[in-house]
């Protein structure tokens, strides 16, 4: 029972293996047959296209150039006039390079390798004179012996000198034609491989090989010359790539399979196309229709079609939209604009340094009653709109009840400003860089990006300015209270000490203690002062102190002595901080040149290849694909500052 149905079981698994190898094998082969066209050297000029159309797999006795070819762009169908290339090898026109792998092992010695010659030079004479023909030898290991050339007389030389010896390093020759076409001009590049045996000595195994040949999308072509060949690795060979196996038994099939692949190779043809006004300036998506010996193949390309001039004179068709430089009038007033925002910034931002005494004069003046400005003088009119523009911004600033806010950020950063000189400062830096991106990129650009990245760029710039005072404050600390320590130790008071240390110390030290005892002159604790000082500075050694010193108050003791241990510690804390910085400097490098790469390298692109960037911005998916970049950008840049922060 068993073995009466085992046959018929036996026989449909034979049937259905044999199918699933023989109808892929089918379908590659019937693929590599097919009609195929490719387009290059696109140029574009005004009210017109060109290019250069080539063709693979023709059907015997077709010609591309009384082929129909149709074009379309978009939803248009343009009018073009097809003509052959001059000379086979216009200027500009494809690249169309060819490496055979040439089997010269030994097992090819005598009448094989001599009809392999002879099919070799043959297929020479087919293709069309501007392929350029290189050569690759199959032996002990692979050789190369002849870059791609249009010459076929040193083609014909490098062929007559091949001589049977070795072994059959055939992978290896097939890795190494695939690299000498690597180096050569983009365009139609292929391998044609010779082979007679099985692979023997190659230092490349096949997967590798095949890998390399499916991810370089390698056009590959087989000859299996004889009985001997390894069939499976050579059909492995040429459906890693795009390519077939051709086979021969005798000398004339030989030549017949290598004529057949010179059909491949096709005389390129000059295609001028007319394009409408509808296209011009537009980028859009070109597809070419080649119809030959009732076979059809399509080849597109995007193609950014140039602006026509012509398009907008009377009795012309609708043109289309383009969007016009800035006027004129812009540069001057932009400019100009930018010139002041910049000299404004500088003199608020930098000023001239002021001495102790003019900087509590300045203080006292802030309380006197203010006078009023003469009328009529040359700066009258100038004031007047300066003091209208300040009175403005105050009235706002205090409506959102953000005065108090801004004043505390000024005061952490030393900015000699107030809170609506500082934001009527950020609206004309916001102003200025508008203006400066609408000149130099674009008016869309300017009015998206100007106004925030101006805005953020002043916030930054205060947080900075802050966070360098808060550190020379805390550097500057331990030095200090060692001069408060000796003044205690010498039988001053405390308020007698820090008078002082204002008097004989730098800036943010004598202004932040400074500070302070003006406040205690009114009625403030000087500890309360101290505290106030040391939430302006973000400083917790100087909160601990003045921990300290309220402890002391409270339960006694030698204060120079609490003040003096309170200083060794500041300084080994410090030391430990700087310590922790050095080791960290490594990550901290790292974590800025790798948020500075893509933003750099973009930059870079935007500036040299303005035309390769432009679908990023103007597209719907490169907006998608941009917002996403700044995304994990800014999810990097703050993960790599968390994993370089720490904490002392």
């Amino acid at each position: 029972m068993r073995s009466r149905f085992a046959a018929p079981v036996l026989a449909a698994l034979t049937a259905v293996l044999t199918l699933a190898v023989a109808v892929p094998a089918a379908a590659v082969a019937r693929l590599d047959d097919e009609l195929s066209a490719a387009v290059s050297a696109v140029r574009v000029t005004a009210g017109q296209a060109q290019f250069y159309l080539t063709a693979r797999n023709l059907p015997e006795g077709a010609l591309l150039e009384k082929a129909q070819v149709t074009v379309r762009a978009g939803n248009e169908t343009l009018a073009a006039a097809v003509e052959p290339a001059a000379g086979g090898s216009p200027a500009g026109g494809p690249e169309r390079s060819v490496v055979i792998v040439f089997d010269a092992s030994v097992s090819m010695d005598g009448e094989p390798l001599a009809q392999a010659k002879d099919a070799a030079l043959r297929y020479a004479a087919a293709v069309p004179a501007d392929v350029r023909i290189g050569l690759v030898r199959v032996g002990d290991e692979a050789e190369t012996l002849l870059e791609p050339t249009a010459d076929r007389r040193a083609f014909a030389a490098a062929v007559g000198g091949v001589r049977a010896q070795g072994s059959t390093a055939l992978y290896d020759a097939v890795a190494e034609g695939q690299a000498v076409l690597a180096r050569q001009p983009a365009g139609d590049r292929r391998l044609l491989v010779l082979s007679d045996g099985a692979d023997t000595s190659s230092g490349t195994s096949l997967d590798l090989l095949a890998m390399r040949l499916r991810r370089e999308a390698a056009v590959l072509d087989v000859v299996a010359f004889g009985e001997k060949t390894d069939a499976e690795a050579l059909r492995r060979l040429a459906d890693s790539g795009t390519g077939q196996v051709r086979r021969a038994t005798q000398g004339e099939e030989l030549a017949q399979a290598f004529l057949s692949a010179a059909a491949a190779f096709s005389a390129p043809v000059r295609v001028t196309v007319r394009v409408p006004a509808t296209l011009a300036g537009r980028s859009t998506r070109m597809t070419v229709e080649v119809r030959a010996g009732g076979e059809t193949a399509d080849a597109a390309t995007t193609v950014a079609f140039a602006a026509d001039p012509r398009a907008a004179g009377p009795g012309a068709g609708p043109a289309a939209v383009t969007v016009g430089g800035p006027p004129g009038w812009l540069y001057p007033v932009g400019g100009g604009a930018l010139l002041g925002a910049l000299l404004l910034g500088i003199a608020a931002l930098a000023g001239p340094r002021r001495g102790l005494d003019s900087r509590r004069l300045a203080q006292l003046d802030r309380f006197a009653l203010r006078r009023a400005a003469p009328e009529g003088g040359p700066g009258a009119a100038v004031q007047g709109v300066q003091g209208a523009a300040l009175a403005l911004t105050d009235k706002v600033v205090r409506a959102r009840g953000r005065h108090e806010r801004i004043t505390v950020q000024l005061e952490q950063a030393g900015m000699r400003l107030l809170p609506h000189e500082w934001t009527l400062l950020r609206l004309g830096v916001s102003f200025a860089v508008t203006v400066l991106l609408g000149l130099l990129v674009s008016p869309v650009a300017g009015v998206l990006l100007g106004p925030a990245s101006a805005w953020a760029g002043c916030a930054f710039y205060r947080r900075r300015r802050a966070a360098r005072r808060a550190r020379r404050f805390a550097e500057q600390l331990p030095d200090s209270l060692q001069l408060v320590v000796g003044s205690l130790r010498s039988g001053f008071s405390l308020g007698q000490a820090l008078a002082a240390l204002v008097r004989e110390s730098a800036e943010p030290i004598s202004t932040e203690f400074g500070r302070a005892l003006a406040e205690t002159r009114i009625g403030v604790d000087l500890e309360d002062a101290l505290e106030k000082a040391a939430e302006r500075t973000d400083c917790r050694d100087l909160s601990w102190l003045v921990m300290a010193i309220r402890i002391q108050r409270e339960v006694g003791g030698n204060l120079a002595e609490i003040m003096a241990t309170a200083v060794d510690t500041m300084r080994e804390r410090a030391r430990l901080r700087r310590h922790v910085r050095a080791l960290t400097a490594e990550g901290r490098l790292s974590a800025y040149v790798l948020i500075a790469l893509p933003i750099g390298i973009g930059a870079w692109m935007f500036l040299i290849r303005g035309e390769y960037v432009r679908p990023l911005y103007t597209e719907p998916l490169g907006i998608v694909m941009l917002g996403a970049a700044v995304l994990l950008v800014l999810a990097g840049a703050f993960w790599m500052s968390r994993l370089i922060k720490v904490e002392v």
